[in-house]
């Protein structure tokens, strides 16, 4: 009869130590998982991070885009917000002024010299996706932006 309880004690222990093992490889399994996971996300935050400083460091090779700024909203003050909010954009303001009615809900750019790849980068810098083609080549500049009343959306206010 001892001999049975020692023999039972005995593969209680070893069925003991072999769920102990198990989960301890459960946990081991799991914690790795989420390590991997982090590293992961860390490793994607870097490569936008990397991207995002390479866009910029491109931008700089570039010439200046030059835009005027138009107040269409009415709001005072917004023309010379936007501007500064431009400064260190490599994007030009040459003039700020008033759109001739202040009716415009939504920023837009208009477009005046048909420079597409000039466009696109004016349009990732500030977000802007509403867009008016009005081609004059000899306008003075190739692009006015009309700040409306969602002006916020794209730009940062200085004050």
């Amino acid at each position: 009869m001892k001999a049975e309880n020692e023999c039972s004690e005995q593969n209680n222990n070893s069925k003991t130590l072999v769920k102990d093992y198990i989960v301890s490889r459960i946990w081991f399994y799991m914690i790795l998982i989420v390590i991997i996971i982090a590293l992961s996300g860390i490793k994607i935050f870097m490569i936008r991070e990397n991207n995002k400083k390479t866009d910029d460091s491109i931008d700089k090779y570039f010439p200046a885009i030059k835009v005027i700024v138009q107040n269409g909203c009415g709001f005072a003050g917004v023309a010379n917000n936007v501007k500064n909010s431009l400064s260190n954009h490599n994007i030009d303001v040459i003039s700020v002024n008033n759109a001739r009615k202040f009716v415009y809900d939504d920023t837009l750019i208009v477009v005046k010299h048909n420079d597409e790849d000039d466009l696109k980068r004016l349009k990732s810098t500030t977000g802007i996706e509403n867009v008016i083609y009005a081609i004059n080549e000899n306008y003075l500049v190739p692009f006015i932006i009309i700040a409306g009343k969602d002006y916020q959306k794209y730009f940062y206010l200085i004050q």
